[in-house]
């Protein structure tokens, strides 16, 4: 039994930490700690008191500095006569110093320029160990009608090591005379100092809280909870790697006294606890476990049978890492599958399935080997969980009773992963990654459809006023698009016809270029200039037939006698039907048409070599006339028709 409060009140502590065990929520069913500590190797771990360190008086509570130990040990000061039950006995500070082979080299005093009249109990440090957070009595007793009382029986006091003298700080703004506070552990990572306290408004006796270290003020003073705090007592907290909480408990379900437990954070809160097991826990007291980084060895305290005083130091070390999450712990990891990085706030659901059999057995190619499917997954058996979140490390702490799970990730620029939960044995890293939506960039370019020269300037209206997703820069435009899009483009241009474009991941190249035609130049008279379009008035067919009518003919011949008169002109004679009928039958019909009046130039004597012949078919309608329009017999009349434009003078 360890006393670390004088005189009346006094706080019990025995060898044991952490809390008792609970029931697990998912599984229905106490977790046991073969579950956290890896048994095969605990079962060839060396345990054995500390040598050159422990006493027939105290030696506890052990904490990491300066590649040593700094512990708490008892001496007797005879000078002291204080009348209470523990006499002259108080508690010090020492440190012990490691030899290259491990062993107990050399044990000192510790900060023993703090001049404290009183107890100085367990301590903690920061990573540079320039700070010490130190449990020790303010000012000791005082008499009150010539009986003696606690004041401030503990608190933690805050030290700054400068220039060889470890130099006061302040203490902690929780320190009160009306309750105790003690045992501190500290966080480097997150700025939190862990600690034991029986201030009111607990769980039981003591309870184990964190405060955080903001911008120079201590904040956020947080119990952490009822699944930690029992009605029993729960003291010496040791934070391992920012997520693991090791500490100890006389609750009841122990082995004895104080037990050595540990519990594990998630999202926020500390999960239940689990006891240790017999290796660390005896029918007497053990507490004050510390680990190593890599988790090879540590050291912990215990009042056990075979000791050599009332409270012994031990260290325990293996070959291998004793303490590992295995069997139905997990971390699951989201990461981007194109750069590997982390996916944070991924949201996180799990749905609990069934295998029933096939009602019709059937052979698939998986991974191109040929299985037979004989058993497939109840849809009423599916039952999706609350969701939760990746952390800013694409992280989420699991546990889950088996790997009988469906798991599906959403994220928004991603596309949403669902898949069977798969584990490697012995890995305890379940890495999913997502796709992103955003895959490629296109980029285009405006061209002249006759020069084939560059446009620039061009005004671009995207489906749902989204034109901001079009990027410009050096004559080319740029867009990004999400797996499975598809946009419309509207394209306008001062002298070219508008024109609609559609851009489609997977059928879209990632480069080309979009032709723009300039408007026809119409002009009422035979054209001279190049550009200059005129529609051949009379040469309109009848409905379904590419003949020449006679009106057609006379009106050709005006063409002969023009080309005649310019011998430099080169024409475009292109031939257009109305929306009629079937798009590729129409474009035939153009083609029919167009031919039939360059043959009929042709035997006037004009040279073939002066005019192309184009049929474009119900491509370019003159007015509203286009599939699915309701247009009269005259409207349909004015897109049948043949125009002569000017390509080359």
């Amino acid at each position: 039994m360890t006393v670390l409060i004088i005189d009346k009140i006094r706080l019990v502590v025995t060898s044991t930490i952490l809390f008792s065990l609970l029931l697990v929520n998912i599984a229905s069913a106490q977790i046991d700690y073969y579950e956290l500590i890896d048994t095969s190797v605990l079962h060839d771990a060396k345990f054995r008191l500390l040598e050159k360190v422990n006493t027939d008086s105290l030696e506890f509570s052990p904490v990491f500095y300066d590649g040593g130990l700094v512990y708490v040990s008892s001496w007797t000061n005879p000078k002291k006569k204080i009348k209470s039950k523990r006499k002259g006995n108080f508690y010090k500070l020492k440190m012990l110093i490691f030899d290259d082979n491990g062993n107990v080299d050399t044990i000192e005093d510790f900060a023993d320029d703090l001049k404290i009249k009183n107890h100085k109990g367990p301590c903690a440090f920061t990573q540079d160990g320039n700070k010490m957070f130190l449990s020790r009595n303010k000012k000791g007793t005082i008499k009150i009608k010539d009986k003696e009382k606690d004041i401030n029986p503990m608190g933690i006091y805050i030290y700054k090591y400068q220039n060889g003298y470890w130099l006061s700080e302040g203490e902690l703004p929780v320190n009160s005379y009306g309750y105790k506070v003690f045992h501190p552990s500290w966080d480097e990572k997150t700025n939190r100092l862990f600690f034991a306290s029986d201030m009111p408004g607990g769980y039981g006796g003591t309870d184990l809280y964190s405060i955080k270290y903001i911008d120079g003020k201590w904040l956020e003073l947080k119990n952490l909870g009822r699944g930690i705090n029992s009605e029993a007592n729960e003291a010496f907290p040791f934070i391992y790697k920012s997520k693991y909480l090791f500490f100890a408990s006389n609750r009841k379900g122990g082995k004895g006294g104080f037990d050595l437990y540990l519990s594990i954070q998630i999202d926020d809160e500390f999960d239940f606890p689990v006891n240790l097991g017999p290796r660390f826990n005896s029918r007497s007291d053990d507490f004050g476990l510390i680990l190593s980084d890599d988790a090879y060895f540590g050291f912990f305290t215990s009042n056990r049978p075979g000791g050599i005083g009332k409270d012994d130091i031990y260290k325990f070390i293996s070959d291998k890492s004793i303490f590992r999450i295995f069997n139905n712990y997990y971390t699951l990891k989201i990461v981007n599958s194109k750069n590997g990085k982390p996916v944070e706030n991924a949201r996180i659901t799990f749905s609990k399935y069934k295998l029933v059999p096939t009602e019709s057995p059937r052979i698939e190619k998986i991974k191109g080997v040929e299985k037979e499917i004989i058993y497939t997954i109840d849809p009423r058996s599916l039952v999706e969980s609350k969701p939760v979140f990746s952390d800013n490390k694409g992280e989420y702490f699991l546990r889950l009773k088996d790997r009988s799970y469906i798991l599906k990730v959403k994220k928004d620029g991603y596309l949403p992963y669902s898949g069977l939960l798969k584990t490697i044995d012995g890995n305890k890293l379940i890495e999913v990654k997502l796709i992103p939506e955003i895959l490629d960039t296109f980029q285009f370019s405006f061209l002249d459809s006759d020069s084939k020269e560059r446009i620039e300037n061009v005004n671009i209206k995207l489906e749902g006023g989204l034109e901001n997703n079009i990027k410009y820069k050096k004559d080319k435009y740029y867009v990004v698009l999400l797996r499975g899009q598809k946009i419309s483009l509207e394209v306008n241009k001062d002298d070219y016809i508008p024109k609609k474009i559609e851009i489609e991941y997977g059928l879209t190249p990632s480069k080309f270029d979009i032709l723009l035609e300039q408007k026809p130049k119409y002009v009422k008279y035979l054209p001279v200039e190049k550009g200059e379009v005129m529609v051949l008035k009379d040469i309109l067919y009848d409905y379904n037939s590419a003949k020449l009518s006679a009106k057609a003919k006379r009106e050709l011949d005006k063409l002969v006698n023009h080309l005649n008169k310019y011998p430099e002109l080169i024409i475009e004679l292109s031939s257009h039907t109305d929306c009629r009928g079937k798009k590729s039958y129409n474009l035939k019909l153009s083609e029919r048409r167009s031919a039939n009046a360059k043959k009929y130039l042709v035997n006037k004597g004009i040279s073939a070599n002066r005019i192309i012949a184009k049929g474009y078919g119900e491509t370019k309608p003159k007015n509203r006339c286009v599939d699915g329009v309701k247009c009269s017999e005259k409207e349909h009349a004015i897109n049948r028709r043949t125009e002569v434009k000017v390509v080359e003078k």
